[in-house]
């Protein structure tokens, strides 16, 4: 009975939290930005050398992406809870440099 309750509640868990991952690109360039300081609900962590990130998170509530990089605007990005494989494959976020054409117009 202990084996049931206990393998009973790993798959619960389990089922609550999924992996996101995403890259982090420059908008003008294209090029991934690597050391981007990458938060969803509490849990923080930075992009790799190919601006991939990869956190743990509740996949049954919508997530806050908060991303910060020095010489970077800061961005937020607010993401429903759509955690399929197909999905994830997607999630290219682009952030501007605080001297792009485009942070420039958005004063």
């Amino acid at each position: 009975m202990k084996l049931k309750f206990i393998s009973l509640l790993i798959v619960l868990c389990s089922c609550t939290h999924n992996n996101f991952s995403g890259q982090i690109h420059d908008f003008d360039t294209n090029k991934p930005i690597k050391n981007v300081l990458v938060s969803i609900n509490n849990n923080v962590t930075r992009t790799d050398s190919t601006g991939y990130f990869n956190l743990s998170v509740n996949s049954n509530s919508d997530c806050t992406i908060y991303l910060k990089k020095e010489g970077y605007a800061n961005k937020i990005v607010l993401r429903k809870p759509d955690f399929s494989k197909e999905n994830q494959a997607k999630n290219k976020i682009y952030m501007f440099r605080k001297d792009s054409d485009f942070s420039n117009k958005m004063k």
